[in-house]
């Protein structure tokens, strides 16, 4: 279809928030791996991947940065992380599940992950709020340390699994931080910035997305701009 356009959404802080989940999954694993007792909130952590994240902990913690030493970092996390999920708080955000309900039916329309999450560990987390049926591919974490890589790996396995080559213009990168908005520029994509995780308003809006939104609780909105782009 000539006129198909690709949705690529992050996941934390624009799709759903865990209530900390992932956070309370790394202090687990550093615990269990490296016996470190502490926190992570010495790192931002905010729009970047799992193995970004895995590396600059291993780093504030002294911890050697090898291969092994990281591996075997991210899958107790992932262990850890299954088991925080249903212990904590979490909810998908306003207008979302709507958003998500209604595009299903617009053959036009193709919603696909971008996100810094490891596979695993996006699906648990879509998964335990009931979304993850909704996407039919992704780039994750596990491509890339750097989350700049995963918007032309999006684009790739757009074409790889589903025969799409949809040009940057009628692509949309979709979430809640600047280096969501950062990702979208370096494929050419549109960028649709939301209030809905750890940036302000006017943070994001300093970093000129094409369209901001406080949150998604009006569909309409949403769907009104995605069809005025040709």
């Amino acid at each position: 279809m000539s006129d198909q356009k690709l949705l690529l959404w992050d996941i934390d802080g624009t799709l759903v928030s865990t209530g900390r989940a992932g956070e309370f999954a790394l202090d687990s694993a550093l615990d269990r791996c490296f016996g470190i007792k502490g926190s992570i909130e010495h790192v931002d952590y905010r729009g970047r991947t799992d193995r970004r994240i895995g590396e600059m902990l291993l780093e504030l913690h002294g911890v050697e940065r090898s291969p092994q030493n990281l591996h075997d970092f991210m899958e107790t996390y992932l262990v850890c992380l299954e088991q925080e999920l249903p212990r904590r708080e979490g909810v998908v955000h306003p207008g979302i599940l709507d958003i998500l309900e209604l595009g299903r039916h617009k053959k036009h329309l193709v919603n696909a992950l971008l996100t810094g999450n490891l596979e695993r560990g996006a699906k648990l987390k879509l998964e335990h709020y009931k979304v993850w049926h909704f996407f039919e591919f992704g780039a994750f974490a596990d491509d890339s340390a750097n989350r700049n890589d995963l918007g032309p790996v999006a684009l790739r396995r757009a074409v790889e699994k589903k025969g799409l080559h949809i040009p940057p213009e009628r692509v949309f990168v979709i979430g809640d931080t600047p280096h969501d908005i950062a990702c979208a520029r370096v494929i050419g994509a549109k960028a649709i910035a939301v209030a809905t995780g750890g940036y302000p308003k006017d943070e994001l809006e300093a970093h000129a997305p094409d369209a901001l939104f406080d949150d998604f609780r009006h569909p309409e909105e949403f769907f009104r701009l995605i069809e005025t782009i040709r």
